[in-house]
């Protein structure tokens, strides 16, 4: 734990400034306390004054604070734990909005399992650096390795299958993509995960081409399949009347359904798993539990950070004293 920092280090220099110019408001508004002290039937109390302008001064300075982005009053600084270097391949293709994946019996479409199962597999091991990518007929970084987990995690939610405009799968450009993201050390092994519904047939990749480029960076590939291997039809959107539309080619309805082979292929070639079911938070944990750990550095828990409620609390406190202590009293004898 260590004391607070500040996003914008020129704070100190603000607020000096400001503190100088509310002290020279209020020794010129004095004259004006004492005039009006004169011309009317009320007694200005100077302490009262003196504690009020004090405490309005005070609240705005650590509102000031808040907008200029406290750091770290209450959180752990950063540690290290043995953990592995692992990159998520998400596939945003088209084919992944089909609804045909049960969770918590519930519908739901191929894109949001996926983003359901690394979520989950984030949350029960904090102890990995995640990196992201996303990819359809392109590949698009999101998250470079980092061990800010709720970041990742905030990227993730927004992803949908429009991330990526440009149709198809190509799994080649995505998985090249991912190992530049791993540093280079010698004898440490690192993991890709590919969560996907394998695409169509003419998206098959390269093997030849995928093998070379994971050998030479020491790296394991474990597939995920998401989806039914039945095919279904692709929605992308809704008509006027709130019916679904599908996607079609030459006037017939495209379906989608899990290619799995695709993917064991891949996994193969990885020398990691094919990972398929109900349970793939778990077995994906199996898969790479045989990887070798290695030190990493995690951050410190930033969900335990109360500085932004507290100097919140503390301004709403001045302010109120600001508001109820009086500044003025009527004289005595003259009573409206």
């Amino acid at each position: 734990m260590y004391f607070s920092s500040f996003d914008f280090p020129h704070i100190f220099f603000v607020s000096s400034f400001l503190l100088i110019v509310f002290w020279m408001i209020f020794f010129r508004s004095r004259k004006y306390f004492l005039a009006h002290e004169k011309a009317t039937n009320y007694s200005i109390n100077k302490r009262f004054t003196l504690i009020r302008f004090i405490s309005l001064i005070l609240s705005i300075f650590l509102i000031g604070i808040v907008f200029l982005g406290p750091v770290g009053l209450m959180r752990n600084s950063s540690t290290s734990t043995d953990g592995i270097d692992c990159v998520w391949l998400l596939d945003v293709s088209t084919s992944m909005d089909v609804r045909d994946v049960s969770e918590n019996s519930t519908t739901i479409s191929r894109i949001a399992r996926s983003k359901s199962v690394i979520e989950n597999f984030m949350i029960s091991h904090p102890e990995n650096r995640y990196g992201l990518i996303i990819f359809a007929g392109a590949s698009r970084l999101v998250s470079p390795l980092t061990s800010d987990h709720s970041s990742l995690l905030t990227f993730l939610a927004s992803i949908d299958s429009r991330s990526i405009s440009t149709g198809g799968t190509d799994f080649l450009d995505a998985l090249k993509l991912a190992t530049e993201r791993f540093e280079t050390k010698d004898n440490t092994t690192h993991a890709i995960v590919l969560l996907s519904d394998g695409g169509d047939m003419e998206d098959s990749p390269n093997m030849s081409s995928i093998k070379s480029v994971l050998q030479e960076e020491n790296i394991i590939l474990s597939t995920v399949g998401i989806g039914k291997t039945k095919p279904s039809p692709i929605p992308i959107g809704t008509n006027p009347f709130g019916d679904t539309v599908y996607k079609k080619f030459g006037g017939e309805i495209v379906l989608s359904g899990l290619n799995r082979e695709s993917l064991r292929n891949l996994a193969d070639v990885g020398k990691g798993t094919y990972i398929e079911g109900t349970s793939l938070e778990k077995d994906l944990g199996n898969s790479l539990n045989s990887i070798t750990r290695h030190n990493v550095a995690v951050s410190g828990d930033n969900t335990n950070d109360k500085t932004v409620p507290v100097l919140v609390m503390i301004s709403f406190f001045f302010f109120l004293v600001f508001l109820l202590f009086p500044s003025s009293f009527l004289k005595r004898g003259n009573v409206l």
